[in-house]
């Protein structure tokens, strides 16, 4: 292809993504992953669920790659991308609850710091409508482990056994737990933060 032809086609390519808003359509991907996710687990479809956390994980990191790449970063998708991870992972681990994949106080304390997160997202937003709330590197890595963890879990069931398996499990378990503790302080700090400099 000639280098004129390539950048018209570039050209193009970025006008017709942007009118049909990739961020979005990856984050809206992600929302739809979290109901199949729990959907497939309750009716033993493994394998169909392993591939939906892949390409749920792929999309955290695409949504975000191409709002960058074609400059089309959004007040949308600075609020509804974190929002996505934390509905996405909710479901996962409410399937993992039913099926008793981790303990339940891991499962528990996940729920309970996303809905602790987002609803103090909101009342901030609607105390302070400009605020400007991105997700600690610490949360990122927390959503990182998170699917690693639910990936992991769901891969092992496919794989022939090994007896690293469970101390496997548990450094996933523990890592998990360790940023999910982490991250939720981070946010208590920001919290905190924001309310004493307003």
């Amino acid at each position: 292809m000639q280098p004129l032809k390539f950048l018209i086609f570039s050209v193009r390519l970025k006008s017709l993504a942007k009118l049909f808003w990739v961020p979005q359509l990856f984050t809206g991907l992600r929302l739809l992953a979290g109901p199949l996710v729990l959907w497939t687990l309750l009716n033993d479809q493994v394998v169909i669920a392993f591939w939906l956390v892949c390409v749920a994980s792929l999309t955290d990191w695409l949504d975000g790659y191409s709002a960058r790449y074609l400059r089309v970063e959004s007040n949308f998708g600075k609020l509804f991308d974190p929002i996505a991870d934390k509905v996405f992972i909710a479901f996962v681990f409410i399937a993992f609850i039913f099926l008793q994949k981790v303990p339940l106080w891991l499962s528990g304390l996940i729920l309970l710091r996303d809905l602790a997160i987002m609803m103090g997202g909101l009342l901030l937003r609607k105390r302070f409508p400009t605020i400007d709330l991105k997700p600690t590197l610490i949360s990122k890595q927390n959503t990182f482990m998170q699917m690693t963890l639910a990936g992991w879990l769901l891969l092992t069931p496919l794989l022939p056994s090994y007896p690293f398996y469970p101390l496997f499990n548990k450094i996933l378990i523990y890592g998990t737990l360790l940023t999910t503790v982490l991250s939720s302080l981070s946010y208590v700090r920001i919290f905190i933060q924001t309310y004493r400099t307003s």
